[in-house]
């Protein structure tokens, strides 16, 4: 019988399991800490990592490099995750999570009304009360479904972040849901600054995930609504398709764009 041995965990990392009340599940919180937190009294940025099973090993590799090179100041990265049973279906439950019902493809008792209440109530006053985080400067990450969950929570509360970085949003199912579902965003009374980072990879082809046409047509649409107060720039990756390849780029790139110059608050906008 192989030995049993405790969950690793990673280099200035702490591990969180918070209970919902919302949605009466659990999550697991990966609070991954920069360099400097133990020796400075600062507040931090904090990326919000939605697809935590899939994103945590990506940021922890990567958001540190970005600093030492120069290219992004120190950030918190909260990577959030579904505890899920044995006997329970991962990718069921990630649809329940990140898509609402009525969307193609999406599990009847979808609710991600539920998952973005938990999102604004639970884990981010969790975040923000135990550590020194900045709540001007959030930011949300979410790639293909959970790409899907950061537009919806864009269009739900556009002011919860700062930045939204939505890489392969199954714009095939967000464009419909977008058209009918904007009013909170064009009608936001003194709007504070939002940006969208939106990717596709070059290579995308549908069912029901990204198509090329339904990605330009969200972006036509974001252009010529003009929405207030929100600065949008696009990234298309030619040789990448749905892949993990899309996902690190997306996390790269974005969180480059976050902070265009390190001493800077000015940010890039779509020509």
């Amino acid at each position: 019988m192989a030995e049993t041995l405790p969950r690793a965990q990673l280099p200035k990392s702490e591990e969180r399991i918070l209970y919902s009340q919302v949605t009466r599940r659990n999550y697991r919180i990966d609070v991954l800490l920069p360099g400097s937190y133990a020796s400075t009294e600062k507040n931090y940025p904090v990326v919000y990592l939605l697809d935590g099973e899939f994103t945590t090993g990506l940021a922890s590799s990567l958001t540190g490099l970005l600093h030492s090179l120069g290219t992004t100041p120190e950030v918190i990265v909260a990577s959030i995750q579904l505890v899920v049973e044995p006997n329970e279906d991962f990718w069921y439950l990630r649809e329940i999570e990140f898509k609402v019902p009525g969307v193609p493809d999406a599990p009847p008792n979808s609710q991600a009304n539920l998952f973005l209440s938990a999102l604004e109530k639970e884990i981010l006053p969790l975040v923000e009360t135990a550590y020194r985080a900045n709540p001007a400067e959030r930011i949300l990450y979410g790639y293909s479904s959970s790409g899907f969950f950061t537009l919806y929570t864009l269009l739900g509360l556009p002011g919860l972040f700062r930045t939204y970085l939505a890489g392969c949003p199954d714009t095939d199912l967000i464009n419909p849901y977008w058209k009918v579902n904007d009013q909170n965003l064009l009608s936001r009374p003194n709007p504070a600054p939002i940006d969208l980072f939106l990717t596709i990879g070059g290579m995308e082809n549908g069912r029901y995930q990204s198509s090329q046409s339904s990605f330009q047509e969200l972006l036509a649409n974001l252009q010529a609504k003009n929405y207030p107060g929100l600065r949008l720039v696009s990234e298309v990756y030619p040789h990448e398709d749905h892949g993990a390849m899309g996902m690190a780029l997306t996390y790269l790139n974005g969180l480059c764009w976050c902070f265009p110059t390190f001493n800077s608050t000015e940010r890039r906008t779509l020509d």
